[in-house]
């Protein structure tokens, strides 16, 4: 019972996604798909054994001449009302696909970034975006189906129990057998969908490196296509071992089903007819001839009717995958303040250690970042830098210690509305293949100032506006996926599109996580003078390997092994001579070995003319 409940909850809340997205579709669709199985009884089995009866007690044929018109007027309307259908679903479909993904987009926005470090995570996400959209349309479709079968049964197993009761035994067998049987296929079939889930990701990510382009330089540069097609081949390999053992389950528990249909339905069924017949027991032949073309087709609508019970039994199972992440993933919590303009972050011994990992990435960190205040938080790979200000962000849970934003506890105030009064540019940043202004603004521009606001943006961030690569100027297409005339950026241009953001933005605060690893030091330095610059009352934090531009900080904090070991301003960190120091000499003398004079004099005469 607990297991029907279920299956009877999945499939409603399969059906609400499409009523929610279009009520009269799925109206539409249960009808539809019920009256058409409803009717082909009636026309396929009672009108059968109707022109067998009048023919043998000779019944006037005019009365069967208009019955028979008003059964193919029947049949024509139904006809009609199967293609209008048909229209209306694929005009429709659509808007059950974009209901399903927004509501997968909306909640894989508000999911922590921690969820992305579990590969349990993915599986489930997995699991809950595959053929989900199709999934819901397909369930309400069978669902008609279904119910169009239970009353075609029904009817069929009326008339048969007028000719002769005793043929519902060849009915009702069969259907006992397929559906005990159906219901231990459906659970093997979602069983290997769901053993399968880890593979089949693991050979979808192989295919996705060969053609998407940020892959594309290493695949050329290093010999790694045997290391790809092995793993690639493993993971079809054991999803071929673990679906032969399912599938081999699956055929045995198929052929009892079908089995069941061909001996008892089919076989058994007519060979008691037969020696009813012959035994002289029957008078009424004619209805017992009708009985052998209504039986093959009540016992076919029978046969589906069971076998639809299974397929929304199996799918209303993998339906489960999407409802558990659209349900359970969201943590519903109680409206909270929006903390309004951000005068002061502070961090009161925080430590932070990733899902899964052994020690932690942050140790005991206390700062406090008021507005207005230029940081640098600088140190080696590995240090901590960028998931310190990831969770400045909110973008993690810290283990223990808090983050107070304008004294307030950051788990108090509403994070999102916190989350956009920052302007960031990480490491890893992502330019999408959509206009340059929407990049820029990461929105649809609304008239010319939303135009000019982006050009004096991408100015700033010493972006070349008439490049010649865009041949559109600023509609033009970041990315040649779907644009034969679109401007392919640069490592260096895709950074300072990235940084012209945080410029349009006008945001509290700026965080800039080595942002400029593709730009030359000169570039760099201009670049942070210019943010400097126009950021003048707001905070900003900048992460960098680079230490030369670290000296426009009002405070910088050394980082190592996820703890601040030393903070100060440059002149204070170099009188220390201790991990700062030794840092920043180290890179002075790179410096002076690998640029050309001219560069090293032009910028420190840039920076006393600022300065």
């Amino acid at each position: 019972m607990k297991a029907k409940d279920s299956t009877f909850k999945q499939l409603k809340y399969a059906l609400k996604q499409v009523w929610d997205s279009d009520k009269l579709l799925l109206a539409f669709t249960l009808f539809k798909n019920s009256i058409e199985q409803i009717f082909y009884v009636f026309f396929f089995v009672y009108l059968t054994k109707y022109i067998f009866n009048c023919i043998e007690r000779n019944i006037e044929y005019s009365k069967l001449f208009w019955f028979l018109i008003i059964a193919c007027l029947g049949h024509v309307c139904v006809h009609f009302i199967c293609g209008w259908y048909e229209t209306y679903r694929k005009i429709k479909t659509p808007e059950v696909y974009r209901h399903i993904f927004h509501r997968v987009m909306d909640i894989s926005d508000q999911l922590s970034l921690s969820d992305y470090e579990s590969p349990e995570f993915y599986d489930r996400y997995a699991r809950a975006l595959d053929r989900c959209a199709e999934q819901a349309m397909n369930l309400s479709i069978q669902t008609g189906v279904y119910i169009g079968n239970v009353g075609a049964t029904i009817m069929s197993l009326v008339i048969v129990v007028t000719v002769d009761p005793i043929l519902l035994i060849f009915m009702v067998i069969p259907m006992i057998v397929s559906l005990y049987y159906g219901k231990k296929n459906g659970k093997c079939n979602y069983d290997r969908e769901k053993a399968i889930t880890r593979d089949k990701r693991t050979a979808d990510y192989v295919k996705r490196i060969y053609y998407e382009k940020k892959y594309a330089p290493e695949i050329r540069l290093f010999d790694i296509n045997s290391i790809m097609l092995e793993k690639q081949e493993s993971a079809i390999d054991r999803m071929s071992q673990v679906s032969l053992k399912y599938r081999m389950k699956s055929a045995f528990y198929s052929f009892l089903m079908k089995g069941s249909y061909s001996v008892l339905a089919g076989i058994a069924a007519y060979f008691y007819v037969a020696f009813r017949i012959k035994s002289g027991d029957v008078t009424d032949i004619s209805s017992y001839v009708a009985m052998i073309t209504a039986m093959a087709f009540s016992t076919d609508q029978l046969k589906h009717g069971v076998e639809n019970r299974i397929y929304l039994s199996n799918e209303s199972r993998l339906f489960k995958n999407l409802q558990e992440f659209l349900e359970t993933e969201r943590v519903e919590e109680a409206k909270k303040p929006d903390v309004g303009e951000i005068r002061s972050i502070e961090l009161s011994h925080v430590s932070f250690t990733y899902p899964g990992a052994k020690t932690a990435s942050i140790h005991d960190v206390s700062f406090r970042w008021n507005k207005g205040e230029k940081l640098a938080i600088v140190g080696y790979n590995g240090a901590g830098k960028t998931t310190m200000i990831k969770l400045v962000m909110g973008l993690y849970p810290v283990t223990s210690g808090k983050i107070l934003v304008n004294g307030i506890d950051i788990n108090e105030i509403d994070k999102d509305a916190y989350r956009k009064r920052f302007g960031t540019v990480f490491q890893d940043l992502q330019v999408f293949a959509m206009p340059l202004v929407e990049n820029v603004l990461m929105r649809r521009p609304e008239g010319q100032a939303d135009y000019d606001l982006a050009e004096k943006a991408l100015v700033n961030a010493q972006f070349d506006v008439k490049h010649p690569g865009l041949v559109k100027g600023l509609d033009t297409i970041v990315s040649r996926e779907f644009d034969e005339s679109g401007f392919i950026p640069s490592g260096g241009q895709a950074q300072k599109i990235a940084i012209a953001r945080v410029f349009a933005q006008q945001p509290d605060m700026v965080i800039l996580d080595e942002p400029s690893s593709a730009l030359d030091p000169l570039a760099e330095y201009n670049m942070y003078n210019n943010m400097m610059r126009l950021s003048e009352g707001r905070g900003v934090v900048f992460i960098s390997h680079r230490l030369s531009s670290a000296r426009m900080a009002d405070k910088i904090y050394m980082m190592k092994d996820g703890r601040v070991v030393e903070h100060g301003s440059h002149e204070e960190l170099m009188e220390m001579k201790q991990h700062y120091y030794e840092m920043f000499m180290m890179q002075a003398e790179n410096y002076q070995d690998s640029l050309p004079e001219e560069m090293l004099l032009g910028a420190e005469a840039f920076y006393e003319q600022e300065y």
